[in-house]
């Protein structure tokens, strides 16, 4: 049976089918962010491996997961959305199931796993917004809108519950239990596909890119993201609960419901961006503004906690000021849809989020250099105050370009 006799209807709904599965997998693949090396961080450290090793191997994954945005966000008209999710979820899925169960001094083919597994992860959400479009074309906004509050869910479940499942059966079976998810959800497409995947046809080229890359507007934009994304995502999935751990001495359990509420507060604010956007008359430049300035304020206090033994409390009103412009990322992407040509768009979104997984990245990489620049408890392996300190000092340089650069962006008010 192919396309030439299924109706159209019977096509949609094959389709519609797939797309639930696509939107499991894009969960899974979002609570993927998180697990690894924040959940499992300690476990790690009992392999032997260092903090700048282990962060690395959370980092792959999201340096993997920008460059799939680029890479198979100019082709994937080309090859539509069934074929590039059934990609993407052959990818993640492998690299989730093989990754733990390699030995630790296989540490680059660890790192080779979880970059097939980051690339997969980023090629998933490509085929999905590529259904959406396919199903929901008049609706796109609001179809979109709901599997990315799907989406942000999965981070949630990757903080308590995962933490709560790994106490339980291990980490290796825990870490490998999302990937077994994929593969049944992939099996699912793989039978329902024919009738869905069209001939490859043309699609779009790279030159929209070096549009991007001449843009300084975009440039601005892409820099005044960078502490909003990369310091939240490094409290969240990397040193948050170790941090926690380490200097509060707050038990794993409460930590990671902390970093829940803080994933929480990402989901539901991604309506509160366009709250603010009413109150401040339509300003996008403004509400990107404020998010800035809650990032820079909240970096800054868990810094001088740290400081001064302030305790707990700063750590966490900072994460809650990191936690609030994290969910504005519909507000980055509008602007950086409305300074950029109606043509170049997708492009314009698409190299947005590629510049934001690079700087969440380039954060973690960095803080794990910083820690390892620091002496380890060896009976604990807890990090001392003054490794976390030197991490929110780098957080707050980036804080100050990012504050920088978004009085720069443009003001892309319109009109009522």
């Amino acid at each position: 049976m192919d396309s030439s006799v299924l109706s159209a209807e019977q096509v949609n709904k094959k389709k519609f089918y797939i797309l639930i599965c696509g939107v499991l997998t894009f969960f899974l693949t979002s609570m993927a962010k998180v697990l690894i090396p924040n959940t499992i961080f300690t476990d790690l450290q009992k392999l032997g491996l260092e903090a700048d090793r282990i962060s690395s191997l959370g980092a792959a994954f999201l340096y993997s997961y920008a460059a799939s945005q680029l890479l198979i966000g100019c082709f994937s008209d080309r090859y539509g959305g069934v074929r590039v999710l059934l990609i993407g979820g052959s990818l993640f899925s492998a690299g989730t199931i093989i990754f733990p169960l390699l030995p630790a001094d296989q540490y680059y083919l660890m790192i080779f796993f979880r970059l097939m597994t980051g690339f997969g992860a980023g090629t998933i959400f490509l085929g999905v917004a590529k259904l959406l479009g396919d199903l929901y074309s008049e609706k796109f906004g609001i179809a979109l809108g709901c599997v990315l509050f799907i989406s942000y869910l999965g981070p949630t479940t990757g903080t308590l519950p995962m933490v709560k499942l790994v106490e339980t059966i291990g980490w290796k079976p825990a870490m490998i239990l999302p990937g077994i998810l994929a593969a049944i959800a992939m099996i699912i497409i793989l039978s329902l596909k024919k009738g869905t995947i069209k001939p490859v046809m043309a699609g779009q080229n790279l030159a929209p890119l070096f549009v991007m890359l001449k843009s300084r507007s975009m440039w601005f934009l892409c820099f005044s993201c960078a502490t909003v994304y990369g310091a939240y995502y490094s409290v969240v999935g990397q040193i948050g609960n170790k941090a926690m751990s380490d200097i509060f001495h707050i038990p794993s359990r409460k930590a990671s419901m902390f970093l829940m509420i803080l994933t929480l507060i990402v989901a539901l604010n991604n309506m509160g961006g366009n709250l603010l956007l009413k109150l401040f008359g339509g300003c996008r430049k403004l509400v990107l503004i404020t998010g800035v300035i809650a990032s820079t304020v909240g970096v800054s206090l868990a810094y001088f906690g740290f400081r001064s033994s302030g305790g707990a409390a700063f750590f966490i009103a900072s994460g809650v000021l990191l936690a609030f412009p994290a969910g504005f990322f519909p507000m980055f992407s509008i602007v950086a849809k409305e300074i950029n040509k109606p043509e170049h768009m997708g492009m314009a979104v698409a190299f947005l989020n590629f510049m934001a997984f690079v700087f969440i990245s380039l954060y973690q990489n960095i803080v794990g250099w910083i820690l390892k620049g620091y002496p380890v408890n060896k009976e604990t392996l807890a990090f001392p105050v003054e490794a976390y300190t030197s991490s929110y000092l780098f957080f707050m340089i980036g804080a100050a370009v990012s504050l920088i650069a978004v009085f720069f962006v443009p003001e892309t008010k319109k009109g009522e």
